[in-house]
């Protein structure tokens, strides 16, 4: 994808009865926020690129195409899929009809692929589904058996990052109303994370 300044821009994606421009995904993220309707066909296009590239890295794990590194031994496939999740993730509250599936995808890649992918994009798709939970959109419970499997990774920040976001979860729920039974649930799983932890570090 072109770049302005360093920053990948979207080109091209201005719906009809527009002047083209260009846009860093930040500033069309930002005009998607304030008008949605305006720019359903930039989604659009963008959840598309997002699909493209996601459907290669499952090809390359079904392969088990790797490198020393993780899959794909282009690096600016795995930036443009990890940027695109971060975007999209940013948006899904104002598209729900279009991204009803986005966090299942990103769900399921980590879940199929997390060891053969690039530390990177890991954390980065791993922070996109954090970013979601976060706005209410998928919930902590349906996402703990992925982030006890990003446990036993030999990632030590990505382990940290899910562990750390447990422990937000925890308090933010009781900063609203205290739910023993949610909470004994999951500090019993923060407790199996740190035994898995105490193994690998």
């Amino acid at each position: 994808m072109p770049s302005r300044g360093g920053v990948p821009v979207a080109e091209a994606l201005l719906p009809s009865g527009r002047n083209p421009e260009r846009l860093s995904l930040p500033a069309l993220q930002s005009k998607m926020k304030c008008d949605p309707e305006g720019y359903e066909s930039e989604l659009l296009l963008i959840r598309s690129q997002f699909d493209s590239s996601l459907e290669l890295f499952k090809q390359q794990a079904d392969m088990n195409f790797t490198s020393i590194s993780g899959i794909s031994n282009d690096p600016t496939v795995a930036r443009d899929l990890a940027e695109k999740a971060m975007f999209l993730s940013h948006v899904t509250s104002f598209f729900p009809q279009h991204l009803t599936d986005f966090p299942h995808k990103v769900a399921e890649l980590l879940h199929r692929a997390a060891r053969t992918l690039p530390s990177g994009l890991r954390n980065d798709l791993a922070k996109s589904l954090i970013l979601l939970i976060n706005r209410g959109i998928v919930s902590i419970k349906e996402m703990l058996p992925l982030f006890m499997e990003l446990q036993t990774l030999g990632d030590k920040p990505l382990r940290e990052l899910a562990f750390k976001h447990i422990v937000k979860s925890i308090k933010r729920m009781n900063l609203k109303h205290k739910d023993e039974a949610k909470n004994r649930a999951l500090q019993n799983i923060l407790f199996v994370m740190l035994q898995i932890r105490g193994r690998l570090d």
